[in-house]
């Protein structure tokens, strides 16, 4: 009775230890996963537009670099000539019907300029200056029926331009002259000279125009 109890302890404590040490031993570890595949190497870059070098034509007009330029400056030159031929026209054909108002503005700038020649001192400038005053806002204000706007007229900046010294610069010269400095003098008379004389080219080329 006591074998048989005692074999069936012995059985029992074995299974037992047999069931621990299944249960201490640890879990066998997965299967490393295998590497992943190399990426494939990029692909070139198909050539742009940017970056094929344009082919060099050769000129076929059969002339050399020299010539091609002369020829260049020959065109623009003749249609500098053309556009400025075509802007005359449009000017005369504005100033035409108001040659009567650009005779008489001339005609009295040319008055005043004329007073001043009579002066013999500084004092005689200011008397000028004050007497022919009111002459010269009378011709600004024709002058300005010529062209109101601006732009049309190829003469009427020049009266403007002339009134201007002939009631100021001009006399303002002609009495330092008297003092002993030329030189003013000398500048505003070249240019009131310059200016009288396209004004009566333009005005003679207007005379002569066609209607």
């Amino acid at each position: 009775m006591r074998a048989a109890l005692a074999l069936t302890l012995v059985a029992t404590i074995g299974t037992g230890f047999a069931i621990g040490c299944e249960k201490e031993a640890p879990p066998a570890p997965p299967p490393a996963a295998p590497p992943p595949p190399a990426a494939p190497p990029p692909a070139a870059a198909a050539p742009t537009d940017a970056a094929v070098k344009p082919k060099m034509v050769a000129p076929t007009d059969g002339l050399s670099l020299a010539d091609r330029i002369a020829k260049r400056q020959a065109d623009e030159k003749k249609l500098a000539a053309e556009l400025a031929g075509e802007e005359k026209k449009r000017l005369i054909a504005y100033d035409k019907p108001k040659l009567a108002l650009h005779t008489q503005v001339f005609a009295a700038i040319k008055k005043v300029r004329d007073a001043y020649t009579k002066a013999k001192s500084k004092e005689d400038v200011e008397k000028i200056r004050a007497a022919q005053q009111k002459t010269i806002d009378a011709t600004g204000k024709k002058m300005m029926t010529i062209d109101p706007k601006g732009g049309n007229s190829n003469v009427v900046t020049d009266y403007d331009v002339m009134l201007d010294a002939l009631s100021n610069s001009y006399p303002d010269a002609l009495a330092e002259s008297f003092g002993g400095d030329k030189k003013p003098l000398e500048e505003v008379s070249a240019e009131l000279d310059k200016r009288t004389k396209k004004v009566e080219s333009w005005l003679a080329d207007v005379k002569a125009a066609k209607k």
